[in-house]
């Protein structure tokens, strides 16, 4: 089987043992699974708001991702995995299909997924998969497109504060699979509570720290807001080590609850006797900042806070964790799932390339893939309208407004020597900022490709005073 020669070409030492359920699993050499029948499951669960380095297995500090310790035995761990975009509506619909922002033209809040854009959820489905999702992002919904392909959508409406808690997602993938029996399903699963207000249930707030996190910080509210919809940056001098800690803490409670959730959804699967022929992919639409560069939430920069997400793909049948440490983007979730599934990728003649993304899969077997720059895009007037190119160890972003104030600035840095993106290198190094602008100019020609008419936009048909009240409108 061909799921068998993929993980049989996985390279490395040893695994995470018991004793160790969190830390960094090494790479190692996995045994051949047995062999595949044909139903394989798709299970997507997409943690709304979550940074890479807020899980203990990318190096948290606190013990935020406990229950996800079985499953990363038995899947491949990407270290430096990108969002193409800092906040959900272009990432998602990169992660659904495999386009780049400035291709699809998800750009912004109440844009509708062009029907010309064919999804995961379309391609799956027309290859004999039953296709659900449930997503508790107001963004992410029927109204604005998601739904294609999904002959099951349930989205969150009523008040947004009030977003389900993940634990929801149980006991409806419970139901789904009721519903569909033995029948092969593609499965989308997006919660919300990484997503400000960082909100857990009573009874699992004080699971983390041993007690409830402090309340100095409250979302929106007080410094943040000013600083954030006002632009007074002078209200960063309100936000002391108390603030900043209260604002950790709740985060990080948000993420312990969400990965547990996780892991219990993980282990129905196994009861079920689905878990061990799934592909499943683990991961986030974007991260978020949490005062790193002087801010909060997402979408005001393109900084490594909000890009870097945590990225996992178990195969049907993997038996072992692997790591791999090459750059990859969202964008490349799509062609490697349908590569794994054998489900082909069908451009007209004389079209461009079908997908911006490209299939991890010899990454999988252990086998390299040429380095390849990724390029980013914000287009959000008030927020930050923004572009930025990674190739290597460096990274620029061209500003063209912000928040801030700032507009038509240039930042550049080295992610080798400065991974917190903390030091401009732009005045010092002009030769290497004159090099990725002409790289960031070509990339984005190329992925914007022909001219596109204006999307339709659902944004007076939504509820604005809720979405304002996450922060999504000024």
């Amino acid at each position: 089987m061909w799921f068998a020669a993929l993980l049989a070409g996985c390279s490395g030492s040893s695994g995470p043992t018991a004793a160790d359920p969190v830390g960094p699993p090494a790479p190692i050499v996995a045994p051949a699974p047995p062999v595949v029948p044909e139903g394989v499951d798709v299970v997507f669960v997409v943690l709304d708001t979550l940074r890479a380095d807020a899980l203990t297995q990318y190096g948290a500090a606190r013990p935020t991702s406990p229950n996800l310790s079985d499953f990363v035995r038995t899947a491949t761990r990407f270290d430096a995995a990108y969002a193409p975009a800092p906040w959900t509506v272009p990432s998602t619909a990169t992660i659904l299909t495999g386009l780049h922002p400035l291709r699809h033209g998800m750009r912004h809040v109440g844009d509708v997924m062009p029907a010309t854009i064919e999804t995961l959820a379309e391609r799956l489905a027309g290859a004999g998969w039953r296709t659900a999702a449930y997503s508790h992002n107001t963004n992410v919904s029927k109204k604005t497109g998601y739904d294609q392909g999904f002959q099951s959508f349930t989205s969150t409406d009523g008040d947004i504060f009030a977003y389900p808690n993940a634990g929801v997602l149980r006991k409806e993938v419970g139901a789904w699979f009721t519903q569909v029996g033995a029948a092969r399903s593609f499965l989308y699963l997006q919660p919300m509570n990484c997503h400000g207000p960082y909100r857990v249930p009573k009874s699992r707030s004080a699971t983390l720290l041993g007690r409830s996190p402090s309340r100095a910080f409250a979302y929106y509210q007080g410094p943040m807001r000013a600083i954030l919809r006002k632009g007074d940056l002078s209200a960063r001098a309100q936000v002391n080590a108390r603030y900043t800690a209260s604002l950790r803490e709740q985060y990080d409670t948000a993420v312990r609850y969400a990965t547990d959730e996780v892991g219990k959804l993980f282990a129905d699967l196994e009861a079920r006797g689905r878990y061990d022929n799934a592909l499943i992919v683990l991961t986030a639409d974007h991260g978020e900042e949490l005062f790193d560069h002087g801010g909060f939430s997402h979408g005001y920069s393109l900084h490594d806070e909000l890009l870097h997400v945590p990225l996992w793909v178990k195969l049907p049948g993997q038996r072992r964790a692997s790591i791999v440490g090459d750059t990859v983007s969202l964008a490349d979730l799509v062609p490697t799932v349908l590569d794994a599934l054998a489900v082909p990728i069908v451009a007209p003649l004389g079209a461009p390339p079908p997908l911006d993304g490209r299939s991890l899969t010899p990454l999988l077997r252990g086998e390299p893939l040429p380095a390849r720059p990724l390029l980013f895009d914000v287009d959000w007037k008030r927020r930050a309208v923004a572009q930025g190119v990674q190739d290597g160890a460096w990274k620029l972003i061209d500003i063209r407004q912000n928040y801030e104030g700032l507009s038509d600035v240039t930042r550049l840095y080295d992610h080798a020597a400065d991974p917190d993106e903390q030091h401009d290198l732009s005045e010092a190094q002009p030769a290497k900022v004159a090099e990725l602008q002409v790289l960031l100019t070509t990339l984005a020609k190329a992925a914007t490709g022909e001219e596109k008419g204006a999307l339709q936009n659902v944004l007076s048909e939504m509820d604005q005073a809720q979405l304002e009240a996450l922060g999504y409108l000024e």
